[in-house]
């Protein structure tokens, strides 16, 4: 199997420092235009994770398809050696992706500072 310029087999994306105490939209860039979500990570929680829920989306303002859904909580990062492998859609099990960028979006903010680390593993098509 040969890679195409500028796709990695088995990593797609990686944002660290996302802020885990916004409800803003917080763009994540994909490295294929054609691709297939297999797991999303987040570690590296610069705090413990008691409050923030969130999901990921293909637009912003929690618009479009859910990737993880709304009600994903991330309590189980309650230091930065923790990592947690965000429950994934249904439909990831079943669709080819498109979009070039997808957007993290809580639902409910930390509360007070917080960062984490979020990487999406799949394949590229």
């Amino acid at each position: 199997m040969a890679l195409i310029t500028g796709e990695y087999s088995g990593f797609l994306a990686s944002f660290r420092g996302l802020n885990m105490n916004s409800t803003r939209d917080q763009a994540l860039l994909i490295n294929s235009s054609r691709y297939a979500i297999r797991r999303i990570v987040v570690n590296n929680a610069s705090a413990n994770l008691t409050l923030a829920a969130g999901g990921i989306y293909t637009a912003s303002s929690k618009g479009g398809t859910a990737i993880v859904p709304a009600a994903q909580v991330y309590v189980a990062l309650s230091a930065a050696a923790k990592f947690l492998d965000l429950t994934l859609a249904a439909i990831l099990g079943t669709d080819v992706r498109t979009e070039t960028t997808l957007f993290f979006s809580l639902t409910t903010a930390q509360g007070g500072a917080a960062t984490a680390d979020l990487f999406i593993f799949g394949d590229p098509l």
